[in-house]
This record gives C-alpha cells, structure tokens and sequence, in this order.
C-alpha cells in the first residue's frame, strides 16, 4: 500500500472527511444509496421501529490537492408501539467539505459546515420516533434530522514506518444551539451543544497477502447547556482492528470494534452510567462472472449498560445481544456500479434485572455510484 494510500485510509476510519485516492483524480462521484432497516421489540416493550433513508453523496474534485464533498439525506422513521404510533421525517442536515492535501500527500488538511436544512425540533408526536434511531446498539443508518449549524476543523498525518503506515489525525467541531423540542404549551427550551474534540491514532502494515489496520478514537465534550441546566454525557472511546486477505474462495476481512462510553451527566445533574458496545464481523468477497461480487457477511453485537442504584435496587449491568446475517454484493451496469444487499437479525434486548425482549429484524439497501 503507498503511502498515499494508507493515510487516506487511516484518516477515513478516523472520521475526518477525506474521498478515497481516486477521487481526488478522476470526476465527480456520485452515491445514492436507499435503505430499510426494521426491529421488531417483543414482550413487554412491544415496538416495532422502521427507518426508510435515502443517503445522497457527492464528491467533486478541485484540481488534484482539492475537493468537495456534500452529503445529505431523506429519512422517514415510525414507531408503533400499544397505545399508538410515533413518526417523523423529512430531509436531514446538509454537510459540506473541503479535503486540501498538502506536500507529498503527507497531510491532509478538511474544514466542514453543517446547514441546518433538517427538522431540528421535534413534537409531542415525533419524539419517540426521534430519540429511538439515536441508539447506537441498533444502528439506525440515520441518527437524527438535525442538529442546527456547526462547523468543523480537522487535520491528518501520516508517515511510513519501516513496514508499518502510522497515521494521527484531530478535528474540532463547534455547533450553534438549536431547539429540540416543541412542546403543546410554553416555550421551547433551548439547547447549547458543548464543543467536541476528537483524536485519532490509526496504523497498518502487509501481513502476508493480507493488511492488518489498527485504529483508536478519542471523543471529549464540553458541557451541553439545556434550558440552563449544564450537563456532559461522557466521554467515548473507540477501538477498532481489521484485517483481510487473499484466500481460495476470495477475500476475507475479519473485523472488530469496541464503543466504550464513560460516566456522565444528563439534565438536573442525575449520573449516567458507562455503557459499552462491541462487535465481531466476517464477510467473505467472491468474485463471479463479469467482475461482479458477491459477498456473504455475519456481525455479532452486544451492549453492556451499567444502570445507577436506586434506592433498594442495587447498581447492575445489564447485558443486548444481536446476530446479524448479510448478503451484499457489487454489479457493474455501464457507468454505474450498483450495490444490493439484505440482512436478517435476531437478538434479546435488555429490559430490567435479569429480563430480556426478544429482538427480531431486517435491513435492505441498494447502493448506487454513478461517475
């Protein structure tokens, strides 16, 4: 792997905006990719959560050290649970970036903007739709709607090291406040993000005929302001290994990731307790006729939520698991290059000391790249 390569490898798993080598190069890409994703909560949640998204990406290279990328998103998520129903949707915020490479493609340098074109405030009826995609054991493909202006400033660094490719990279972002919640009466409260600071370490190097990469993210946060009353959810840290390889049937990648979020603060003051999240995967990529693929995938995930004690009730952890079976695959169509895929879920979700919900469900995506 160059170098070139490798740092815009590392400087992507890093989060920080940076389009693949071939972008900088070649002509606008284009990525449209629709999705469902469905989880069926059995006994005694009794929730069925559905998100239909149309993720849009474009890149437009400046010349060969710049380019431009915007990305934005329409989403429509219901809840229904027993006593009725929950739904919001429409398009999500917009996010704008410039990606400068500088020297011998050694540093890579992004600045973004976050417009607030999406729904930043939610009613009575559309806050359990809202606040149910934001859970990061499900892994909803859209998070939220909006999140109201922020920018963001970031650098990356990479250098080759013996037969290793070792990588840093750091971002700040700043948002403005914004309202999230509309309620029947009253005001509307007002809330005040904290600024986010981010790190990140990656490296990789050749193993046989394969690539072992590495990864660390560190997220710190300033104290949110909701309607005046400070508070800070923790900070999060995050580990990520991969490596694949060349093997008879075609290449394996073998991957794993690791969210640890630590103690925090919500509004009034009360603890939040860490919570962790950590996921296994394999996916096995085999070539078919006409330089097509087809890939079979499995993913394992747990959640362990440690809860505060209460009174009597002493403190706990209690412990979602999932299962994830996958089939993607990659067909070239002319100047488009068309990406289906499936998968089916099952899994327990926790819902007190020692009680579990049944977990079932399905997600189905048909990417679309067009250059």
């Amino acid at each position: 792997m160059t170098t070139r390569r490798a740092l815009l490898a590392l400087l992507l798993t890093a989060g920080i905006a940076a389009p693949a080598e071939g972008q900088f190069l070649d002509a606008t890409t284009v990525r449209v990719g629709p999705q469902v994703v469905q989880y069926r909560i059995k006994a005694p949640v009794d929730e069925t959560i559905t998100e239909a998204a149309v993720p849009m990406f474009a890149v437009v290279p400046v010349g060969r050290r710049f380019s431009v990328d915007v990305g934005t998103a329409w989403t429509q998520s219901r809840v229904k649970h027993e006593r009725g129903e929950s739904s919001v949707g429409g398009l999500t915020d917009t996010q704008v970036r410039g990606n400068l490479t500088l020297g011998n493609d050694f540093i890579i340098l992004t600045a973004g903007l976050n417009l607030p074109t999406g729904k930043s405030t939610a009613g009575p009826a559309e806050i359990l739709a809202a606040s149910r995609i934001g859970n990061d054991f499900l892994s909803f493909p859209i998070s939220n709607l909006g999140t109201g202006s922020a920018v963001t400033g970031g650098v990356g660094i990479a250098r080759p090291l013996g037969n290793w490719n070792l990588g840093f990279g750091g971002s700040v972002r700043i948002a403005s406040a914004f309202e999230p919640i509309r309620p029947d009466s009253g005001p509307r409260p007002r809330y005040q993000p904290g600024n986010e600071y981010k790190a990140r370490l990656g490296i990789d190097r050749p193993i046989g005929a394969g690539t072992l990469a590495m990864g660390f993210t560190y997220s710190t946060f300033g104290r949110d302001d909701f309607a005046g009353s400070l508070y800070n959810t923790g900070d999060r840290y995050l580990g990520q290994v991969g490596f694949s390889t060349a093997s008879p049937l075609g290449t394996l990648s073998l991957g794993a990731w690791n969210l640890f979020r630590s103690e925090g603060q919500i509004v009034g003051g009360q603890t939040v307790p860490w919570d962790d999240i950590a996921n296994v995967s394999a996916a096995l990529e085999v070539q078919t006729a006409g330089g097509n693929t087809i890939e079979p995938n499995v993913q394992l995930r747990s959640w362990f939520q440690r809860t505060a004690a209460n009174g009597a009730d002493a403190a706990r952890t209690d412990r979602s698991l999932l299962a994830e079976l996958g089939l993607r695959a990659r067909v070239g169509l002319g100047g488009v290059t068309v990406y289906p895929g499936a998968g089916f879920t099952i899994g327990a979700l926790a819902t007190g000391p020692d009680a579990t919900a049944g977990l079932t469900g399905f997600r189905a995506s048909l990417g679309l790249q067009l250059r």
